[in-house]
């Protein structure tokens, strides 16, 4: 996480098991392991604006692998 002024900016990962139904999916019980990066705006001690980024295409990779 870095923060200056008011943006601050996120790198993270998400990771988890598919257990139910996911966009057309069947459970596979496959894991997923994919980056995301989120970029924020503060104003007045409030949220303003977000902008994500995920890699949705790897994620979906992942789901359908046998």
């Amino acid at each position: 996480m870095i923060a200056e002024g008011d943006k601050v900016f996120v790198l993270a990962r998400m990771t988890g098991t598919q257990r139910g139904e996911f966009m057309g999916i069947a459970p596979t019980g496959n894991t997923i392991d994919v980056s995301i990066c989120d970029y924020f705006r503060v104003e007045a001690g409030a949220l303003t604006e977000h902008w994500g980024v995920l890699d949705a295409a790897g994620m979906m990779q992942q789901l359908t692998a046998r």
